[in-house]
């Protein structure tokens, strides 16, 4: 059996030090298997000449080598280490770079802003089905913005202001004064003064990387009592925005330290922070906020694997590729013919093909389905739904992903319905019905796969009857005994009368 390769990304920020390891295998697939982080606060050790000394690196030289001695541990056939803003903006950068790489025997590339925003779309664009938006990366010592359209990029911009510089400038006293708010402001319009392009895309999501974003969706989702318990691809509107951005300046670090959802450690940083996410989201008119929780070592993974020229990837169907290659041994053709098939019956008796957005949940629906298995395979689908809800499946919205984990554990009369209700504050009004419909329609086209009988299938609704011809090259008895359930399921959530019959397939 050959061995999958293992991967470390060592990201050394302005205020953590991240470490993750990747599985790869030779064609591309990959998950997460180690991840850890320390919060190292370079661009809190800058000298007023805009140096760092060498004692300073203490903490930072320790945290390195024991990333390392944990790689090592996991066999990685290769350790890649980016320095950001902190180090690159220091007046003896180079210097820096060469005690680092001296005490830790790793190398490290000191990555330039605009590599650095670049990474940080390459990020997105793996884990987010977004066509145009802004990328902003609030760092500690920079913050990165790129604009992108049809999935391409268009434009980036680095600025040396981060929140951990810029709490150092201005965040002295316990509580930010209005007048040290309004300066940290006027700083990040000053900086992006004269460059056109931040104007001339109004109307797009801004799109936040790292932790300050992914602090503000936890904030807001502890306030509303959100149900789904996932950052990534969460939306925020600018009034709720807004009001964080006022009420936390106010609070003294020890009451924001008991604001529910915002850690400790971030209790000083998120103040300057909020201010710079909420001053680019009104120079850009954005429209929405939408959290992102891959980022700078995702691109850098990216950027590997495509050996330096990444395409934009379909967001849901890599993310799914890489659980089909480390889930349950499902055959994938299985998988792949019961997407098919529930997608022939929908546009049968939708008498349109799906959206897009349904397309989607039809699709992964479809292909988790059996995602439980590597769970326990006893009550397989309910794990399958916990799955679906809790893996930050990349490519799907929060209501997309609990559409789609009803219909892999569709079970009309109780866990449905209990779902639901669980989730009414994701959902619109008419997803009740909507549930229903394609959850039925998934169990009809699992029935249909359940053996190698079924060949193809054929639908066409004709008033209120659904008439399906089912091509066989045996009898389907295991394919029809799973049918009768399923049937009584989709008429009633449909409204129709399922009719079926079988042709022989040809031979030859």
């Amino acid at each position: 059996m050959t061995r999958n390769k293992t991967l470390g990304i060592v990201d050394i920020g302005s205020n953590s030090i991240r470490l993750v390891i990747y599985e790869v295998n030779n064609d591309g697939a990959y998950r997460i298997i180690h991840e850890d982080k320390y919060a190292a606060r370079l661009s809190g050790v800058v000298e007023q000449d805009g140096s760092i000394q060498k004692s300073s690196l203490t903490t930072a030289i320790t945290i390195l080598r024991q990333f390392k001695t944990i790689c090592e541990a996991y066999e990685t056939e290769l350790i890649r280490a980016a320095a950001t803003a902190a180090i690159r903006n220091a007046t003896n950068a180079a210097q820096i770079i060469a005690w680092l790489e001296s005490a830790t025997g790793l190398t490290i590339e000191c990555v330039s802003g605009d590599r650095e925003a670049y990474y940080g779309f390459l990020g997105v664009i793996q884990s987010i089905e977004l066509t145009d938006g802004f990328v902003v990366d609030i760092g500690g010592g920079s913050t990165e913005i790129t604009v992108f359209r049809n999935r391409e990029r268009l434009h980036s911009v680095s600025l040396p202001i981060g929140a951990v510089n810029s709490h150092a400038r201005y965040g002295g006293e316990d509580q930010w004064s209005e007048a040290n708010q309004d300066a940290l402001c006027r700083d990040v319009t000053e900086a992006l003064h004269g460059l056109d392009w931040i104007g001339e895309h109004p109307g797009l999501p801004l799109i936040g990387l790292g932790g300050t974003m992914r602090t503000l969706a936890k904030v807001e989702q502890k306030r509303t009592q959100y149900s789904l318990p996932v950052t990534h691809h969460y939306e925020m509107g600018e009034e709720a925005m807004e009001n964080i951005a006022r009420s936390l300046p106010s609070l003294t670090s020890a009451q924001r330290k008991k604001v529910p959802g915002l850690a400790k450690d971030r209790a000083d940083i998120i103040v300057p922070g909020v201010l710079i996410l909420r001053t680019i989201f009104r120079i850009i008119q954005g429209d929405r906020y939408v959290v992102s929780g891959a980022g700078l070592r995702d691109g850098v993974l990216r950027d590997y694997l495509a050996s330096g020229q990444p395409s934009a990837p379909d967001a849901l169907k890599d993310s799914i590729r890489n659980f089909l290659h480390y889930g349950p041994p499902i055959p994938a053709k299985r998988l792949n013919r019961i997407h098919q098939d529930a997608v022939i019956l929908y546009t049968a008796v939708q008498e349109a093909e799906p959206d897009p957005s349904d397309e989607r949940i039809l699709y992964a629906s479809s292909m988790l389905h059996v995602a439980g298995k590597q769970i326990n395979y006893f009550r397989y689908t309910q794990h399958s739904a916990y799955w679906i809800m809790n893996a930050s499946i990349y490519g799907l919205s929060h209501r997309e992903t609990i559409l789609s984990a009803i219909a892999a554990d569709y079970h009309p009369k109780k866990r449905t319905p209990q779902l639901l209700q669980k989730h009414a504050d994701i959902l619109k009004d008419s997803d009740e019905q909507h549930a229903h419909r394609i959850g039925s329609l998934l169990r009809a086209a699992e029935a249909i796969n359940r053996a190698e009988s079924i060949t193809a299938i054929h639908a066409v609704k004709e008033k209120d009857s659904l008439q399906v011809t089912l091509t066989c090259t045996d009898e389907p008895l295991l394919e029809l005994n799973g049918l009768e359930d399923a049937i009584k399921d989709l008429q009633e959530a449909w409204g129709v009368t399922l009719k079926h019959s079988i042709q022989q397939a040809s031979k030859g």
